[in-house]
């Protein structure tokens, strides 16, 4: 008996020392529980690094395109003169030629007096009838296209809009395309940053120094944009004028700041290249428009 009783004893012990309580280990247990929770967390903020700055498929941008140029249409609607377009169209396509990123680019002009030209993804530029109303010259058109197409190139939009980590339906991005619904609230989001987003200082100077480039390039003098923002700069402040350059105003640094940095690109420049104000006129009639 007393030999059972002592190999049952050591035999509890045994128990004892390879199953003891689980208070004894419940602080490791946590520990193990934590550094699972910080690898889960960690591993979603590098899934939204991810879709921050993977930048968009060539479908998803030209989905984005699409769906975003069609919403802006539908708020301003097009300017009904197909001549007119395919000029507008022929001179955007000379400038987008001069950039190194393949986009299918699109020009039209929308049907505002508001004084502004803007892009989307996809290559989709406007300007508007307000715009054209107030240039003399086709360089000048040029410049600004070439100032947008640069914006297109560099993904200005396209980054700004995956920068926004409020947006929830951004971390779902995969390589597949979107859904419409994921479709018509990034095409929002497109559009009123297109409308509304003040770019950063040096977004607007990469446009500013590509634009000025790429209108050199295909054969333009390359002050156009800079001597365009300087008639705009002078117009009589009146509530009209304030009213159509109000959106030029809230999307681009102020007038001044613009100008110059242009002069200090247009420098570096030669300045040979054409201004073409003949060939315009004949193509654009300002007195059609309703300028300033």
């Amino acid at each position: 008996m007393t030999r059972t009783l002592s190999i049952l004893g050591a035999a509890a012990l045994a128990v004892g020392i390879v199953a003891p309580c689980p208070a004894q280990f419940g602080g490791l247990i946590q520990k193990a529980q934590d550094k699972a929770n910080q690898a889960q967390q960690r591993k979603k903020q590098a899934e939204q690094a991810r879709d921050i700055y993977t930048a968009w498929t060539p479908e998803q941008e030209q989905q984005v395109g699409e769906a975003s140029a069609a919403k802006l249409i539908n708020i301003f609607g097009l300017y009904d003169n197909p001549q007119m377009e395919r000029y507008v169209n022929l001179v955007g396509a000379a400038v987008a030629q001069q950039a190194p990123r393949a986009v299918p680019y699109r020009f039209g002009i929308l049907d505002t007096d508001v004084v502004t030209a803007l892009s989307l993804p996809g290559g989709y530029v406007f300007i508007t009838r307000g715009a054209l109303a107030n240039m003399t010259t086709e360089a000048e058109l040029a410049g600004t296209l070439a100032h947008e197409v640069a914006h297109v190139d560099q993904r200005h939009l396209e980054k700004e809009i995956r920068s926004k980590d409020s947006m929830a339906f951004l971390k779902a991005q995969t390589a597949t395309l979107y859904n419409s619904t994921q479709l018509t609230q990034i095409a929002g989001t497109s559009v009123q940053g297109a409308l509304t987003q003040q770019y950063s200082r040096d977004k607007e100077s990469d446009a500013d120094r590509l634009g000025v480039q790429f209108a050199a390039k295909a054969g333009y003098q390359p002050g156009g944009l800079r001597l365009f923002l300087t008639f705009l700069s002078q117009v009589p402040a009146t509530p009209d004028s304030q009213r159509q350059l109000s959106l030029w105003g809230s999307t681009h640094p102020p007038f001044p700041e613009r100008i110059a940095a242009l002069s200090v690109e247009e420098a570096k420049l030669p300045s040979t290249g054409q201004v073409l104000e003949a060939r315009f006129q004949q193509h654009v009639n300002p007195a059609a428009f309703t300028g300033p």
